[in-house]
């Protein structure tokens, strides 16, 4: 039967005030086919503060309706016409019902009067004034330029719900626009959409395309791009520079940072300038996983072109590769940047770069921050010179490094022992023969230079390490120590004589250790533990286990205890003989650690306690400060082992170099065993 045609207009409501729009809104059919929408098709395109049902159009902007048998439909000149019959005075009462139940928006509470003078919730009241283009101009042009979904479904409930404009592709376009926000847009919303589209008949543009590539870009979906891209193909519609940039940026969102590069290289190749920010999102990401390599590439290629970068993004990757001791990277950007004056970066970041160029043995990049640091008036402390320092030995110019060391001394800076911790290094990875190095020294003195007292050490630490390989290197340690006095200004104090006592107890030498000692005792330099370690086994080693026992009683009396290294070497060299005195060693209570064997030891020890005389404890004195050991590179025992193998080699070779000399192997000829008469037949 024919339906009868009502106009919800303005006269409607004046005529028909108790009668509200809420109660038309049953489900409406597709704005072209007039099919039922699946549910699972269905978008709440216009979200609210409170929850509420799901929507099957984006015309459809009413609260959930009552069960009546009512439909919305739109003529050609954009007016709501209602057509069937009217509700009864139930489904009226239920709708009254329904209106107190929690998930009804406040919206549905207006009447139709209320609905004319009142702007929807949420939306500002300013609205109501502005006329529709001024409207649709805000949902194209703002909307577009900053994204934001609540502003974009506020300007829709103006336009579809209380002006009753029919949505068209404008709209759709500008509600997947919004969902490039940040915060509230998603991909998800942006499929249902376009699906919404295609089901009433809208066709999506190549801008409504694009706008969702946009939104890819902020919201990564990989099936979602492949499927506008490939729509894209299908319509002979060509991928904007803009679309580009879009998928670009989805593919860095992703980690897909290989592909992402051969799209900018097809770019590249199209002619198309990549903007800034697609190259910076492109470093950050690569930054945030190490790819420096690639980084300092894009850079470079940026900066060939002319195209300018900003300077957080400089400074961030200059703080980023000199944290992770990118040496490249850092040099690149300290020198295009910083050397400069294009970027002025704080202290931290200078002494990270400083490092780098440490690490690298670069010097001029070294040079470059310390004359930064001064220019800027950030005094370079100990740790830029030690730096410094590290470069130069680094790069194999020790003679550099002990001049650095000499000016920081002379500029009043106080050398400590870790100062010089790269030099000795340096010198035991190289080899480097401390002869040349005192050379080196004295040079320096003769250039008007203050040789600080722990460059003359280092070089007599090298001699230490040396000597348990080459015991001939005491005489040059003694001879270096007879010149001290002439290269430096400073007197020696207990460090040099316990790293000189180390190198003779190393060697063996007990005739230049009781020199060393008496030269203590004249100059009253007060000996410490290390000495009277070095002494004790010193003596131990040469079997004069009584002097041994006297120096241990002096390191006594000074209360302190034999470190553990120096209590399990005296243990070791007593344990085999049988000298009353090393056997007082050996079972004393400071000397035992509290093993099985040290308590076994105790127990089956059946000597009698001799009567010795105390010591006089004239030899030496209570002392200052420790020395910290020299940085080894195998334990002492090993290395011992490994001197021993090496001298038994050395006496091999040379016996049977002698033997070859004495026998006459040397005068040996190839084929001289051949008899005299087959040498002449084959002749």
């Amino acid at each position: 039967m024919p339906r009868t045609t009502l106009v919800l207009d303005g006269l409607w409501y004046c005529l028909c005030p108790s009668f509200s729009a809420a109660t038309l809104n049953r489900a409406p059919s597709s704005l072209t086919t007039g099919k039922r929408i699946p549910k699972f098709h269905r978008l709440s395109v216009l979200g609210s503060s409170t929850p509420s049902p799901p929507r099957r159009c984006l015309s459809n902007l009413s609260p959930k309706p009552t069960d009546a048998n009512i439909l919305i439909v739109e003529d050609d000149e954009n007016q709501n016409t209602v057509s069937g019959s009217t509700p009864d005075q139930k489904s009226l009462d239920s709708h009254d019902a329904d209106a107190q139940n929690k998930d009804v928006r406040p919206g549905a509470l207006l009447t139709p009067m209320e609905r004319l003078t009142k702007p929807p919730p949420g939306v500002p009241k300013y609205f109501k004034h502005l006329p529709s283009h001024r409207l649709e101009h805000r949902l194209q042009e703002r909307v577009a330029r900053h994204p934001r979904v609540l502003s974009a479904t506020q300007i829709l409930r103006v336009l579809i719900l209380d002006r009753h404009i029919r949505p068209e592709m404008r709209h759709y376009r500008g509600l997947i626009f919004a969902n490039s926000d940040p915060e509230r847009g998603s991909p998800r919303a942006v499929r249902e959409l376009l699906k919404e589209m295609e089901e009433n008949g809208i066709p999506a543009d190549s801008g409504t395309l694009h706008a969702a590539l946009q939104v890819l870009a902020v919201h990564p979906d990989y099936l979602l791009r492949q499927e506008i891209v490939r729509t894209l193909r299908d319509r002979w519609l060509p991928l904007s520079p803009a679309g580009w940039h879009y998928v670009v940026a989805g593919l860095i969102r992703e980690h897909q940072f290989e592909l992402a590069l051969d799209h900018i290289e097809q770019m590249e190749r199209k002619g198309m300038m990549v903007e800034s920010w697609l190259h910076s999102l492109l470093i950050y990401y690569l930054c945030d996983f190490g790819e420096f390599d690639e980084v300092v590439r894009l850079m470079r290629s940026r900066t060939s072109h002319g195209l300018d970068m900003s300077s957080t993004l400089w400074l961030y990757v200059l703080d980023v590769a000199s944290t992770a001791f990118h040496y490249e990277t850092t040099r690149y950007i300290w020198r295009q940047r910083v050397e400069l004056r294009y970027l002025s970066p704080d202290y931290p970041l200078c002494s990270n770069v400083l490092t780098v160029a440490a690490r690298a043995g670069d010097t001029e990049l070294a040079a470059s921050v310390i004359r930064f640091l001064v220019e800027v008036n950030l005094p370079p402390q100990l740790d830029d010179y030690e730096k410094m320092v590290e470069a130069h030995a680094v790069s194999g110019s020790l003679y550099s490094g002990f001049e650095v060391l000499c000016k920081m001394h002379m500029a009043g800076i106080v050398l400590e022992h870790r100062s010089t911790r790269v030099i000795l290094t340096h010198m035991i990875q190289n080899r480097t023969p401390p002869r040349d190095a005192w050379a080196m020294l004295k040079q320096l003195k003769a250039s008007k230079l203050r040789v600080p007292l722990e460059c003359a050490k280092v070089v007599l630490e090298v001699c230490e390490y040396e000597a348990l390989d080459s015991p001939s290197v005491v005489d040059d340690g003694i001879a270096f120590y007879k010149e001290l006095y002439a290269l430096c200004p400073d007197r020696a104090d207990v460090s040099v004589y316990n790293v000189l006592i180390g190198m003779c107890r190393l060697a063996c030498n007990t005739e230049a250790g009781m020199f060393l000692v008496k030269e203590m005792a004249a100059l009253g330099v007060i000996p410490d533990q290390g000495t009277f370690e070095h002494l004790i086994i010193m003596c131990l080693e040469a079997d004069n286990f009584e002097s041994g026992y006297m120096y241990f009683q002096d390191l006594l009396g000074q209360a302190v205890r034999p470190s553990e290294e120096a209590r399990a070497e005296i243990r070791d060299l007593c344990s085999q003989s049988t000298d009353p005195f090393a056997s007082l060693l050996k079972h004393h209570p400071q000397i035992q650690d509290g093993s099985v064997g040290c308590l076994v030891d105790e127990i089956s020890n059946t000597h009698e306690p001799l009567d010795l005389p105390e010591p006089d404890g004239d030899s030496f004195h209570r002392s200052g400060q420790s020395r910290a050991e020299v940085q080894q590179l195998v334990s002492h025992k090993e290395r011992r082992a490994a001197a021993k193998e090496r001298r038994k080699r050395k006496r091999r070779r040379e016996a049977i170099a002698k033997g070859q000399e004495e026998e006459g192997w040397l005068n040996y000829e190839p084929g001289g065993l051949i008899p005299e008469e087959q040498g002449q037949k084959s002749g």
